[in-house]
Order: structure tokens, then C-alpha cells, then sequence
């Protein structure tokens, strides 16, 4: 018997397609705009055309009392159009149609632009010390996502031009309009600039306990876009139901023939992921807790229709994962950790998080989908062997996340590496023209050679070798982490793999010892040029500076 939901403001069931319209009021802010009008969007005065009316509560429009036509208008909200609560839908199965449609073979990842991926490194230091950025950072390329295929070559600018945002060929700055904007879109906001001079994010206020629950308990790990280049967009999502409660959640977007005043006209208009993730929240954080969650996970289709939004509540069958047993990883004795005594900090990457274990902090890695199982589980085979052979410069194995039950693994811990990824340090000399010491990187360069020797030599591959798979520890020693044999990242791939990769195939199957060794040298090239982004320079790639040793 499928589950009623109630209104929140009628006491009747939701019917889906028979509800029957009502007047509901809009609930306009007094004192402070939300988390969306305190953002810098004046620039986008041709969005705001059509301003609201408030109306007195159960009054209908002839009711209304006629507006003066030179008194002060009400500035208009972006949002404000669905302010209402949004309607739970009853829960009911997925149509084959669409079921198939939204196979992961049929998705393709968004790959966030420079902007973004900069913006996760610089608003997670300002979170390290109490600063809240609005909105919060989008996670960085997914550690499930399939291969996908970019063009265009970018050069490497000199530091001055660095520092001043990367204008020339690396990406738009902080602020400013990316080169990669369709026409006709509108200027997103600054995303990782200082505050506006009306923005107080930083005060208290309920806007404030927004954006502090987006970084929290709704979670941004993945966005995608369909193949077949319809007008459709699928986000993943974490979501806190509860602190140790946590539920995969799926949301499905069509922008196809939306109404002008629709929250799918929003997201269609915004721009970057994040800002869209947050816009979704916003819209339906006090519809939540009318929803049953299903245990594996849950899919919210958003529809607008009678100006009301709707959400469609379903399991999405094709993200359940198979978790695997225990018993899979019993022989390696590593140390169980129930999920429910993991103390959440805050988000990295993907499905990567900082939590806290027996008030020690560790780095969590979960399951990122279904397609991944045998991916995740070599790794902890190849981290466990590395760990016990006391590999010095491989990221050290603290064992395996399992449900209460302690009958399924879904997750794993490694330690948490202080100082952050080697593609962070880089990037943040270049913008503070404050070249890392050759000594130091002469140092780090001999650990990655050693830590890749450790991996196979214990008959292990490491398959996705960048720069954001190094890490650097508070004593300043390198260490490797993600050892998954994934495949390579766009820019990264070996040349004999570039046909494999133009036909659409999954590379994961040829990745060995010699793709390994292709992306060592493009790390210890991009190490002693510090380029932060050595996959986007044209090949052949350019020779080292003059200043790096002859032997290196």
C-alpha cells in the first residue's frame, strides 16, 4: 500500500494530476532577502521583468486591492515563484521508458568548468576557518564518472597572469562570464570572489542556516547530462535525513517545455552545478520530511505544473548498489568500522568525505555506483597489501566501512593527508607567485617514483595516476591514494589509447603498468614546470625549464 501524503496547508492527499488548485499565499521576507537575493544578481535585471504581488491571506485576485502605480515596488526574488512548499507525489514504480533512458551508459558526467573546480580548493579552506562561501563548492570530477572526450589546448600563462584569474586561454575569472557560455545565458554570479559589498553571508540569520545545511546535509556528489543531448540533467546527492542517517538521492530534471515561472526555468537559466543543487534544496528543503526514502535509492522527478511544484518519488533501479559482503574482505583481517559511529566534518570530492573516527580524523571513500563494486573492492585489497608490506609512500589502509549489521562493506578509511592534493599546492603558488622550492618538489618527485614502485611491485596497477591522486602530509612527504585501475581522465591517456577513447569505449580494461608509467612522466613534468593542469597543454608537450637538472 503505497504511502499518503499529506498537504501541509489542507489536511487532503496529493493525487498527483487531480489536485485541485488552490489559492495558497507567498511568504515574502520583511526584514532580510534569502540566500538568493543576498547573491549578486543585479546584473541580471532581464530576469526580473515580472515582479510578484503579495496577496492577504485566502484573498482571490478580484479581492485584491487595486496597486499604486507610483508607490514602491517590492523588489522581485529569484525563487520567489515557488516560495509555496513543493507537493510529494505518491510513491510509485518507474516506467521501463524512462527507467532505460536514464542508464548510466546513457549519461555523460557535466565536467565543471576551471571556475569551479578552483572554487572547491579555496571555499574549503575558508570553511576550515569558519568562513562560509554562498553557494557551497560543487564536488570536483566524479570518481565514477566514465571517460569522456574534451577538445581545445590550452598554454601555460606566466605567474603575474595567473594571479590575475587565468582570463587567457585557462578560463574565466572570479566574477567574470566563461568563455564556454551558450548565448543568450545569463552572467552567472561570483562564485569565488570576495563578497559582494550587500552581501552578509557571514551574519546569522536563517539564509545563514541555509547554506550551512547545504554544506551538511545535501550534498552534491555528481551531475549529469544525457547522451542523446535532450534537454535533461540528473544530479546525485547525499542527503542527511537524520545526522547518522544518510540517503542517496537522485534528481531528475526536464527542461523541455517548462513554464517561464518554474523552478525548472531557474535551473535552466543558472549556470554552474552547484548554484542549480542549491536552487533544488532551497525549493524543496520543507517538502523533505513528507517523504519516505527508500532504503536504497531515491529518485525526485521535478514538475511544475498549475504553478505548483511536484515531486515524483521513486526507487531509482538503476543506482542501487550490490554492497558486497563481508565476507569478501574477511581474509584480509583489516578493522570494521560501523557506519554509524563515523562523525561527519565536511565534503571533499565526489563521494569522498573528511569524517571522524574515535576522535581521530580520517578520509571515508564510498561505493560511487553500482558499476564500481569490483573497482572498489581492488582497491582495498591493493591499499591492505601496500599498508601491511609498509609501503612509505602510499596513503595508509585503516580498514573497512560496514552497515550496523556488520553484514555488508560500504566503505572504506585511509588517513587524512593534512596538507591536501599536489594540484591544490601547485595551483595556489601560481596564483600567489611564490614558486614552490625545487628542493621540495626534487623531494616529492623521488617519493611518487617510490610510491609507484611500491604499487607494482606488489602486482598492482595504479590506473588513474594525476595530480589530484597525490597527496601531501603534514611533514611534507607525497603519498599515493586512489588505486582503483579506473582509467585515465581526459588528457591523461596514453597515446595508443586515444582510438579507444574517440570510439566511446571504457579503457579500464587496458590500463597497466605502461599507462602508469605514461602518467608518471606527466606528473614529474608538470611537478618541475608546476603546471596545475598539465592535461590541458597540446602535445608533444613542451620541453622542462632550463633550471631543471639535466638528470631529471
Amino acid at each position: 500500500m503505497p504511502q499518503l501524503l499529506p498537504f501541509a496547508s489542507s489536511g487532503g492527499y496529493d493525487c498527483g494530476a487531480l489536485e485541485t488548485p488552490r489559492v495558497v499565499p507567498f511568504d515574502y521576507p520583511t526584514s532580510k532577502p534569502n540566500m538568493w537575493g543576498r547573491l549578486p544578481f543585479h546584473k541580471l535585471g532581464s530576469w526580473r521583468k515580472k515582479e510578484e504581488e503579495e496577496l492577504p491571506v485566502n484573498t482571490l485576485p478580484e479581492q485584491c486591492p487595486e496597486k499604486p502605480k507610483n508607490g514602491p515596488r517590492r523588489p522581485s526574488l529569484l525563487g520567489r515563484r515557488l516560495s509555496r512548499k513543493a507537493v510529494p507525489g505518491l510513491p510509485r514504480p518507474q516506467t521501463f521508458k524512462r527507467q532505460n533512458s536514464e542508464k548510466r551508459e546513457r549519461l555523460k558526467p557535466v565536467e565543471p568548468s576551471i571556475v569551479e573546480r578552483r572554487a572547491v580548493s579555496v571555499d574549503r579552506r575558508l570553511s576550515s576557518i569558519g568562513r562560509l562561501r554562498s553557494p557551497p563548492p560543487i564536488a570536483p570530477e566524479s570518481l565514477s564518472a566514465p571517460e569522456v572526450s574534451t577538445s581545445g589546448a590550452f598554454t601555460r600563462l606566466s605567474p603575474a597572469k595567473e594571479q590575475s584569474g587565468r582570463t587567457e586561454g585557462r578560463g574565466a575569472a572570479s566574477g567574470d562570464v566563461p568563455g564556454d557560455l551558450p548565448p543568450g545565458q545569463p552572467p552567472p554570479f561570483n562564485t569565488i570572489g570576495p563578497p559582494a559589498d550587500h552581501d552578509d553571508s557571514l551574519s546569522d540569520g536563517p539564509e545563514d542556516n541555509l547554506l550551512q545545511e547545504l554544506d551538511a546535509k545535501w550534498i552534491l556528489n555528481l551531475s549529469m547530462h544525457f547522451r542523446d543531448k535532450s534537454n535533461r540533467e540528473k544530479f546525485f546527492v547525499t542527503y542527511a535525513e537524520e545526522p547518522n542517517r544518510w540517503r542517496r538521492v537522485t534528481i531528475s530534471c526536464d527542461y523541455r517545455d517548462v513554464p517561464l515561472d518554474s523552478l525548472e526555468a531557474d535551473l535552466k537559466s543558472l549556470y554552474y552545478q552547484r548554484d542549480k543543487s542549491a536552487r533544488i534544496y532551497e525549493a524543496i528543503r520543507d517538502s523533505l520530511g513528507d517523504i519516505e526514502f527508500y532504503p536504497t535509492v531515491t529518485n525526485l522527478k521535478l514538475q511544475t505544473s498549475d504553478g505548483r511544484l511536484h515531486l515524483h518519488v521513486t526507487e531509482d533501479v538503476n543506482e542501487i548498489i550490490q554492497y558486497p559482503s563481508v565476507s569478501t574482505v574477511q581474509h584480509l583481517g583489516c578493522k570494521n568500522y560501523k557506519e554509524s559511529s563515523l562523525r561527519f566534518e565536511s565534503h571533499l570530492s565526489g563521494f569522498v568525505y573528511k569524517v571522524r573516527v574515535d576522535g581521530e580524523i580520517m578520509i571515508k571513500k564510498e561505493i560511487p555506483g553500482p558499476d564500481t563494486v569490483d573497482e572498489f573492492l581492488y582497491e582495498i585489497n591493493a591499499l591492505n597489501s601496500l599498508t601491511l608490506s609498509g609501503a612509505k609512500s602510499v596513503i595508509t589502509f585503516r580498514g573497512v566501512i560496514v552497515d550496523d549489521k556488520e553484514t555488508l562493506v560500504k566503505g572504506l578509511l585511509i588517513s587524512f593527508a593534512t596538507r591536501g592534493t599536489m594540484v591544490d599546492l601547485i595551483y595556489d603558488s601560481n596564483t600567489q607567485c611564490q614558486s614552490i622550492p625545487w628542493a621540495r618538489r626534487e623531494h616529492w618527485a623521488m617519493q611518487i617514483v617510490q610510491g609507484l614502485s611500491e604499487i607494482h611491485e606488489a602486482g598492482f596497477v595504479q590506473g588513474d595516476f594525476t595530480l589530484s591522486n597525490i597527496v601531501i602530509d603534514e611533514n611534507h612527504n607525497a603519498k599515493i591514494i586512489d588505486i582503483n585501475r579506473r582509467g585515465c581522465p581526459v588528457g591523461w591517456e596514453p597515446p595508443e589509447l586515444a582510438a579507444l577513447i574517440e570510439c566511446g569505449q571504457r579503457v579500464s580494461m587496458h590500463i597497466g603498468v605502461k599507462s602508469d608509467m605514461f602518467q608518471l612522466g606527466m606528473v614529474l613534468w608538470a611537478l618541475a614546470d608546476e603546471l596545475d593542469e598539465p592535461e590541458r597543454q597540446e602535445r608533444p608537450f613542451s620541453p622542462m625549464l632550463e633550471q631543471v637538472p639535466p638528470y631529471y
